[in-house]
């Protein structure tokens, strides 16, 4: 602090005499203002260094009543499953819960969901969230979204791009794209699964239901990889 008593040209500081007690208090006030600062930006710091690296406290969803509800108005759901699981007491229920909530999209809207993993990030819209579990685990089973494809060239998209994003076995989904329109039965290949992937630390595993010229439906299954 000694800083604090020289003038801005290093001159000596005026002689306590010579300061009038209305200035004199003041400069006190004024001091102590800034000492209190020094301190609690300190002690900001001190706070800031020891936190952990991982994300910001509220940036992941929880999936109490309430949670459920904010997932559906914003029309976004983002889930922390970067140690590998999604924990029942870490979305704000019971560790005991039997089962989870089935979220819905507003009419007419998607939800954007995406889900870090340790590696990676599962990510894409839907119209539904559900969540498996029981009562005999702490984390949920399975977070399922559902995928669906007006035109083929977006499902083709969409098989291909989850092969290099989640580790989907590349002859596995390219002999159902290449075959898939030309077969007769229905019973072949007209349901398909492709995975589990497992490059972003979580199994992700596609859940293909090809009814064209319906819309196509892939449900998207991720799990922890232990199962």
């Amino acid at each position: 602090m000694a800083g604090y008593h020289e003038d801005l040209r290093g001159r000596p500081p005026l002689g306590r005499k010579a300061v009038p007690g209305k200035a004199r208090k003041s400069l006190k006030a004024a001091i102590g203002a800034v000492t209190l600062s020094l301190v609690l930006a300190a002690c900001s710091g001190a706070v800031s260094g020891n936190q952990a690296t991982g994300p910001d406290a509220g940036e992941f969803d929880t999936l109490t009543s309430e949670g459920a509800e904010r997932i559906t108005s914003q029309g976004a759901a983002k889930l922390d499953m970067t140690t590998g699981r999604l924990d029942k007491e870490a979305v704000g229920l019971p560790a005991d819960a039997a089962k989870g909530p089935l979220i819905f999209a507003r009419d007419g809207r998607e939800i954007q969901v995406s889900i870090a993993g340790p590696k990676g990030t599962v990510s894409g819209s839907s119209d539904t969230l559900k969540f498996a579990t029981d009562s005999a685990r702490s984390d949920f089973k399975e977070v399922t979204l559902y995928h669906r494809f007006d035109k083929w060239e977006d499902l083709e998209k969409d098989v291909r791009d989850a092969v290099s994003r989640y580790g989907l076995d590349a002859d596995d989904a390219e002999y159902w794209l290449q075959n898939v329109t030309k077969t007769s039965s229905p019973a072949d290949l007209f349901k398909h699964t492709l995975g589990p992937g497992t490059s972003t630390g979580l199994a992700v595993t596609y859940d293909i239901v090809y009814d064209f010229p319906d819309p196509s439906v892939i449900s998207v299954r991720v799990s922890p990889l232990e199962g």
